[in-house]
């Protein structure tokens, strides 16, 4: 399988959404149930330790790494890439059928929000909490699948680097 090239993003084909979506959830997306929180414990006056040491602003804020980057490392073995290649083709039809309802979600938005502006103004605005987790999976599959998608591409380069030709 050849993969292209460029960084291009992910295609996206629309169809009209199931009746009733099934989601996968894969072993790397599970969150163990005794991980301990991230929070500060704080101390006996209820301030976080170490509060008065570094200037407000001044602090370092904790750069997240990505779980897929951290589950995902460079390929090292054909069965790992047909590992990767699994989970890449898995999880790109998802991606693409989010992608095809986030976007019709905001095109129906663009619609509402038109209609809205010939109407007297409303000083309320309905989120719709659905819809944004269905945009935030959409944005991480986005981003999980270009990282696996970049780690086949890394390998395949590297196995045609490294081919002895007689």
């Amino acid at each position: 399988v050849r993969w292209p090239r460029s960084h291009t993003p992910l295609p996206c084909v629309l169809k009209p959404p199931p009746a009733r979506g099934k989601h996968v959830t894969f072993e790397d997306e599970v969150v163990p149930l005794g991980r301990p929180s991230r929070r500060v414990p704080p101390t006996e006056e209820g301030e976080k330790s170490g509060a008065g040491s570094i200037p407000p602003g001044l602090a370092p804020r904790p750069h997240a790494v990505p779980d897929y980057v951290v589950k995902y490392p460079a390929i090292r073995s054909p069965r790992q890439w047909e590992g990767y290649k699994g989970i890449f083709q898995d999880q790109l039809a998802e991606y693409t059928e989010l992608l095809g309802e986030v976007r019709a979600a905001r095109r129906r938005l663009g619609e509402l929000e038109a209609a809205m502006g010939r109407l007297p103004r409303h000083a309320t605005r309905r989120t719709d909490l659905a819809f944004l987790e269905k945009q935030q999976r959409c944005e991480y599959l986005k981003k999980k699948l270009t990282h696996i998608k970049a780690r086949i591409q890394e390998y395949d380069r590297d196995a045609r680097e490294s081919a002895v030709y007689f």
